[in-house]
């Protein structure tokens, strides 16, 4: 069917038809055509093929047909070649009956022989049966859509700002004339997208990113502010602004913009910007407070560098009175200066001391009220400020905070008093060396002196022990000369030869020429932390009992030492111990009895072994010897003998005697045991092979993992 409608058919063949089809109209047909002919609107009607079958007057001079036999033609012969596919397939839904009308496009011809454009509205004529029989079209504007069209593209490319089209993810795709002549796309180009996001300045998209996104997400208003990259290489603030748009169906498209070149205005804004934020900085977070106040002292305005004067205040100063910030002693003199400055029209400077206003009860100014708990100093200066008719109309004045200017020396004092009183030590040296400055710290416990004017001063290699000497020369040095500072743990030299552990900070003091001319260093005595430390490494490695090493220990010296087996070939083995008759100890006798007993093998195993070799208690009555350097089988043979022998000796304790014996596992290590796991394991497969076969004797594993006879 749609192919029938989409191409038309011969001339011949619709000659032919066209008087049979208009002289076999239907009746409720014609009936209707009587009353379209006199009608002032264009209208015809057309088979529901899509054949035109009859025309009212104002179609014909519409379609400048003339008024002898209707032309044979089909409907969507009227219409633009690009619409006909789907127009045939509108009519198709009028035939079926799924839509009663459409609209569309139509062409008419104009008496100059111009094509002319109107909108025309196609309804179906149903029949006698209820079906759609054929439909009639009419035009109801006469208005051209595409002159309209062809207007607003002209108005399109001819305004003076960007305009675009965004796809659904926000990338724009289409744009005016203008936007491609600014971005200087090629006047073909069919997408800005790749382009535009080339031009963008980085810095500002990364920043605009977050909520471009969020915006794009709810389909809302989007502006912002970006640098975009001109034709000519150069960057131009442009302000872009784009709403969402959608389809008849009311369906999200994309967003329609437009970008405004801003870079002359943005330009202003920042020189006015940077403008405004240095006279913030002279005035509201300047070091230098200002205030104006009337000829009897009340303040109209006040900077925000006062707060950090009057605390209380806030910088909210505005209503108050300037003579309830000094003290009565200073303010009888600042006021016969303020006097004498109008006769002059000079200012005049003076430094005084601040109290809160708000602290003051009237007049009355008590010693607390000053601020912090502590005095504060600052250099007031008062200009005299005359209206335009030269009267004095009230005063101008900076306030300087000198506080430290003036109490520096104080404090310095007491600094001093403080860091001579403390229990850390505290030096300084000089470029050569010198000790400059000692407290009293460092001078009783390191012994050392300052060196002015003293006849034997102290050097800083005599505080440094050797070791830590040497670390200073090789790794503080060179950090101070690039960081500055240095914090580690060092020893120093203590009166008697002794050393002293310490926790230093080393700092170092440049000269105007950037150079090293003075260290100074805090230590602290660490000694009683090092113990600690100590005392704590003994309980996490060591048998609380025994005081032999303990698993852990044992196994990180067995790492050591297969290392030093697998990189020099250094011979280990490893003696297991488990000793016989143990239990019945402590049954019978307590387990008082049987620590002491423990405590005793402990020290037959030391006496057994060499310095060299390590013995470690493993848990309950197990034992381990580590050995280090002996692969003669003979020679280890004998330390197994020994072994069990001094073991075996009776032992008196609390008037019992008591006998145990001991049952050993001996492995030399090799391809097969090359890990702690392995050898401890071999081992101790091996000890029990020994106790299965009448204990009191070893099992001595080779390096093959044979048991050697």
């Amino acid at each position: 069917m749609q192919a029938e409608w989409a191409a038309p058919e011969t001339t011949d063949s619709r000659r032919q038809n066209s008087a049979p089809l208009a002289a076999a109209l239907p009746l409720h047909v014609t009936t209707l055509v009587s009353v379209f002919d006199a009608v002032p609107v264009a209208m015809a009607v057309w088979s529901i093929s899509g054949e035109l079958v009859h025309a009212n007057p104002v179609f014909r001079d519409l379609e400048q047909m003339t008024s002898g036999d209707l032309p044979v033609r089909t409907f969507v012969s009227f219409v633009d070649p690009n619409d006909q596919s789907k127009v045939s397939t509108s009519i198709g839904a009028l035939a079926s009956g799924q839509r009663n009308f459409f609209e569309c496009d139509f062409r008419c011809v104009l008496p100059d022989g111009e094509e002319h454009w109107v909108r025309t509205m196609v309804t179906a004529l149903y029949g006698p049966g209820g079906d759609a029989d054929h439909f009639v079209s009419q035009v109801f504007d006469f208005s051209n859509p595409r002159t309209a069209d062809a207007q607003a593209h002209r108005l399109i490319d001819a305004t003076p700002v960007m305009l675009w089209l965004t796809d659904r993810d926000g990338l724009p795709r289409i744009g005016n004339r203008m936007s491609k002549e600014f971005l200087g796309a090629a006047g073909d180009e069919p997408d800005l997208g790749p382009l535009l996001m080339s031009t963008l300045h980085p810095d500002d998209i990364a920043a605009a990113a977050p909520e471009l996104k969020k915006r794009f997400r709810d389909q809302s208003p989007v502006e912002f502010m970006a640098r975009v990259t001109r034709r000519d290489g150069v960057y131009r603030w442009v302000n872009h602004r784009a709403l969402p748009y959608f389809d008849a169906n009311g369906d999200f498209e994309g967003y329609a913009g437009a970008s405004f070149d801003m870079t002359e205005a943005e330009e202003r804004r920042l020189e006015f910007q940077t403008a405004r934020e240095i006279i913030r900085a002279v005035t509201e977070d300047g070091p230098i407070a200002v205030i104006r106040a009337d000829i009897s002292g009340d303040i109209d305005y006040a900077t925000g560098g006062w707060p950090g004067f009057l605390a209380a205040a806030h910088g909210q100063l505005t209503g108050s009175n300037w003579h309830s910030m000094l003290t009565p002693e200073q303010l009888d003199d600042v006021l016969a200066q303020a006097t004498a400055s109008i006769s002059s029209r000079e200012p005049f400077t003076v430094r005084v001391q601040l109290v809160d206003p708000d602290a003051a009860d009237g007049l009355g100014f008590a010693e607390d009220h000053r601020l912090l708990g502590d005095d504060r100093w600052a250099e007031l200066r008062v200009a005299p400020v005359f209206d335009e008719v030269g009267d004095h109309s009230g005063y101008v004045a900076t306030l300087a905070d000198v506080t430290t200017e003036v109490i520096s020396g104080t404090r310095a004092d007491r600094l001093a008093q403080v860091l001579d009183a403390g229990s850390d030590f505290l030096l300084i040296a000089e470029q050569d060396g010198v000790i400059s400055y000692v407290n009293d710290a460092a001078r009783q416990t390191l012994g050392v002196s300052a060196g002015h004017g003293e006849s034997e001063p102290s050097y800083l290699v005599d505080v440094l022990d050797p070791e830590s000497y040497t670390l200073f020369r090789e790794v503080v040095e060179p950090m101070l000369e690039r960081d500055g500072i240095w914090r580690g743990e060092l020893a120093f030299c203590a009166r008697g030869e002794s050393f002293i552990p310490v926790s230093a900070l080393f700092i170092a003091h440049r000269d105007v020429h950037d150079r090293i001319e003075s260290i100074s260093a805090v230590a602290r005595d660490i000694t009683e932390m090092k113990d600690a430390e100590l005392r704590l490494l003994q309980l996490a490695t060591h048998d609380h009992l025994t005081s032999l090493p303990n698993r852990i220990l044992l196994y990180d010296r067995l790492e050591q030492a297969l290392a030093r087996f697998h990189r020099h070939h250094q011979h280990v083995a490893l003696l297991y111990l488990d000793l016989d008759g143990f239990k019945a100890i402590n049954d019978d006798l307590g387990h008082h009895v049987g620590d002491a007993v423990l405590v005793e093998i402990a020290h037959r195993i030391r006496l057994a072994i060499r310095e060299t070799d390590t013995a470690a208690r493993i848990g309950g009555d197990e034992f381990a010897v580590l050995v280090e350097g002996m692969g003669d089988p003979v020679q280890l043979r004998l330390l197994a003998d020994r072994l069990i022998e001094g073991i075996g000796q009776p032992i008196t304790i609390q008037g019992n005697e008591v006998q145990v014996g001991v049952s050993i596992g001996l492995v030399l290590a090799g391809s097969r045991t090359d890990v702690v796991d392995s050898l401890m394991a071999m081992a101790d497969a091996a000890m029990y092979r020994a106790k299965a076969a009448g204990r009191g004797r070893y099992e001595f594993v080779g390096p093959d993992g044979l048991t050697l006879v």
